[in-house]
């Protein structure tokens, strides 16, 4: 029972991810929202939903030694017997501050456009305006 209540009161903090163009002035025009980031409060480890990967998260963490760089990561879970480590864990891209645009851009291994995080959280994490999915079935 505990448990579930702190699973309710936890906040999470929701990030758009887009890919945009710089401009002259070192803003950057958005021009597609391609997924979203979430930030549990307390911690230091964003999950990124990429729109494109629907069943794949990433895991964004930011460098012990240069708070402006970010590091990348995917995960999988370690089915060795008696592994030392519940997960695997894989470098795919870094990340580095863009503080006068207010984002950080991503850049992932296999991409060559950067996907760019605002650092601006979006006023709710759940999510309330938006509409809620059609079925497949039914947009058909």
């Amino acid at each position: 029972m505990e448990q579930n209540q702190k699973i309710e009161t936890s906040q999470f903090y929701r990030f758009q991810l887009f890919q945009g163009d710089v401009k002259g002035d070192g803003k950057i025009e958005k021009t597609k929202t391609v997924g979203m980031a979430y930030l549990k409060e307390g911690q230091g480890t964003y999950t990124l939903r990429l729109w494109t990967f629907v069943e794949n998260r990433f895991y964004l963490l930011q460098n012990k030694t240069d708070a402006s760089r970010y590091v990348m990561l995917t995960r999988e879970l370690n089915k060795s017997q008696n592994p030392r480590t519940k997960f695997y864990w894989n470098i795919v891209g870094n990340g580095q501050s863009e503080t006068t645009a207010g984002v950080i851009q991503l850049q992932f291994d296999l991409f060559e456009r950067p996907i760019y995080m605002s650092v601006f959280p979006e006023a709710s994490a759940s999510g309330a305006t938006l509409p809620e999915p059609v079925e497949l079935d039914s947009a058909a």
